[in-house]
């Protein structure tokens, strides 16, 4: 107790070891016996918000009224900041499709895919050169090819088949192997898969997103090739009703409608090769080995197949049926060889697409 009868804490913080009240922040030094403070010269209620200000302690601030119906701040609901951006904006458009389209985008800003899109546009006019300038040699016809190999001088129709039977043994499976690989071990190559990864995205979606755009790649392909078989066709030979395997006549219409058939079951066939390259993509950081090991299977599956010892195997193996769109070319279509590749080629693909999410999902991304 001070002269005057004043009680007199420490300013600062009590000593931990004493008893003795802290005083609040901003608040008076003194205080009565009676509870009443004592404020000292040059302080009071004023200074003392001003000391707290100073210090950096949170100052109490004033209720403000509540809006009044029906005025805009009560109506209007609440809004986005606008500096919001990225997976946080409100306002973000289109963001279902962004991983579609960033994966188109890399494959537009690829020279390799306009080096395919030509290679699959020059072929038609190659092949219809080559039967244009040896038409009035009689040994050089079908060459023990398909029976419509014979038909390209009398009908320009006949050119996209060619190109098609030409294609889809070798050139269009490396194709489909050369995108699908570098979906993801290229990414690891660059760097940029532990980029795009710290983004929240499931990796089943982004698996899933490389496998659908290498297909809408290689479609494209396909539609570039059919475009340059009709153009080339029909201006070296013409543009004809088409004579069937059977021997029947179909009209330009509906013998392209079987083209288009044939182009859609190469794609369905070029998924199993999309499929196995996404897998080797997942398991290694290297899209050269990915392409490497995906071809290797590919020739040891269809060399296989030709040996009479592995006649059990054929069956369920994708090469033995990706020449079966000839069927389509039967009056009536031949439906069951047609149906048992895509039922093949559907179980191939699948299998091998969950086996990449599966392997991805566990896969720790380093770069």
């Amino acid at each position: 107790m001070s002269p005057g009868g004043c009680t007199c804490p420490p300013v600062g913080p009590a000593d931990p070891k004493g008893p003795g009240p802290v005083p609040k922040a901003g608040g008076p030094a003194y205080t009565t016996t009676s509870g009443e403070p004592i404020w000292g010269p040059g302080e009071g209620p004023v200074t003392a918000s001003v000391a707290l200000a100073s210090s950096g302690a949170a100052s109490p601030e004033p209720a403000s009224a509540p809006a009044p119906a029906g005025s805009p701040a009560a109506s209007s609901p609440a809004t986005p900041p606008a500096h919001a951006h990225g997976s946080t904006s409100g306002g973000m458009r289109g963001h279902r499709w962004g991983a579609l389209r960033r994966e188109w985008i890399k494959l537009l800003f690829q020279r390799r895919s306009y080096l395919i899109w030509g290679g699959a546009f020059v072929i038609p006019f190659l092949i219809a050169l080559a039967f244009y300038l040896t038409r009035d040699n009689p040994e050089s016809g079908g060459g023990g090819g398909p029976m419509f190999m014979e038909r390209i001088t009398s009908n320009g129709m006949f050119v996209t088949l060619a190109s098609l039977t030409a294609l889809i043994p070798f050139l269009l499976p490396m194709a489909a192997a050369m995108v699908a690989g570098y979906m993801i071990a290229g990414e690891a190559e660059l760097g940029t898969l532990r980029i795009v990864l710290l983004r929240p995205t499931r990796r089943g979606a982004f698996v899933m997103a490389k496998w659908f755009m290498a297909i809408v790649y290689l479609g494209v392909g396909l539609g570039v090739m059919l475009a340059g078989g009709l153009l080339f066709g029909g201006i070296f030979f013409g543009l004809h009703p088409m004579i069937t395997l059977s021997g029947s006549t179909v009209g330009v219409w509906h013998g392209l409608g079987l083209i288009v058939l044939s182009c859609l079951y190469a794609l369905a066939a070029m998924s199993c090769i999309v499929s196995m390259a996404l897998l080797f993509s997942t398991m290694t950081d290297s899209s050269l080995t990915a392409l490497i090991g995906t071809i290797i299977i590919y020739i040891v599956i269809t060399v296989l197949i030709q040996f009479s010892y592995f006649d059990w195997l054929r069956p369920w193996v994708f090469p033995q049926y990706l020449m079966d769109f000839t069927n389509f070319f039967r009056d009536p279509i031949y439906w069951r060889p047609v149906i048992k590749g895509l039922e093949v080629f559907a179980l191939w693909s699948g299998v091998l697409t969950f086996a990449a999410y599966l392997v991805f999902r566990r896969k720790d991304v380093l770069s």
